[in-house]
């Protein structure tokens, strides 16, 4: 399950792993640990060999009932003790990150029991401060955005349609309010591309989305956003299809 990368394939691994929100928020915290000799593993090589634990544990006929020998042999297979605790942090990330997109999985209790597991570590403790704070960062730096391309393609990976769709819109009218204004923008206009690249197939579902937000429009292009307290939009112009409510 640990994956070793020599330094030419890295390269391109990393570059990879870079339009990956998850691989964002902790690579900073895991090039630190190497630099400071905790892990010979580059934080690469931690999220490719968390994505393969991921794979394995989640290929279980019985989740539930192997997860422990999983761990167990992932720890067997680490160099360094640090490793194995590493991989299993990034990979509870990772598992929170399409924990929506999969149905009938429970990946509160698979990563609630790796959490278990490390619970004590103070590595794991720090890491798992420094990945929130670098999510936190990115939320006021407006490129939350990122996720939601993140989970649009889980959607189309896992071959999923219009309902799928149709939730992270829900998804996205309960947060809103949270989100500062570029970044309501921002995602607004990552739905319209996916609607457009989709030819049109999620009209309905951006529709109602507009609805919700108090905008009306029969097509979703060149819209412009503006917040005001109270999260009233405004300012939609150059669209003569679009009107406010």
């Amino acid at each position: 399950m640990i994956v070793r990368l020599d330094k030419e394939q890295q390269k391109p691994a990393r570059r990879q792993a870079l339009g990956d929100i998850v691989y964002i928020i902790c690579q900073d915290a895991l090039k630190q640990l190497q630099d400071e000799g905790k892990t010979e593993l580059s934080p690469v090589e931690v999220f490719v060999s968390a994505r393969s634990f991921c794979e394995t544990v989640l290929a279980l006929p019985d989740i539930e009932e192997g997860l422990e020998y999983e761990i167990k042999d992932l720890e067997e297979e680490a160099e360094c003790k640090n490793d194995a605790m590493l991989i299993m942090t990034v990979a509870a990330a990772q598992m929170q990150a399409i924990s929506k997109r999969r149905v009938g999985i429970d990946f509160r209790t698979i990563i609630y029991r790796i959490f278990e597991h490390l619970d004590g570590n103070d590595l794991f403790t720090s890491l798992i401060v420094q990945m929130t704070d670098k999510e936190d960062a990115r939320w006021l730096e407006g490129k939350k955005t990122d996720l939601l391309n993140y989970e649009l393609k889980e959607i189309e990976l896992e071959g999923g349609g219009s309902e799928e769709v149709k939730r992270l819109f829900e998804n996205f009218v309960t947060y809103y309010d949270k989100m500062d204004a570029e970044s309501i923008k921002g995602q607004l206009l990552i739905l319209n591309r996916f609607n457009i690249d989709h030819h049109h197939a999620y009209d309905k579902e951006i529709i109602e989305l507009y609805d919700k937000l108090g905008i009306k429009s029969t097509t979703t292009q060149n819209v412009e956003v503006k917040v005001e307290s109270g999260g009233n939009y405004n300012d939609i112009h150059d669209n003569g299809t679009v009107n406010q409510k």
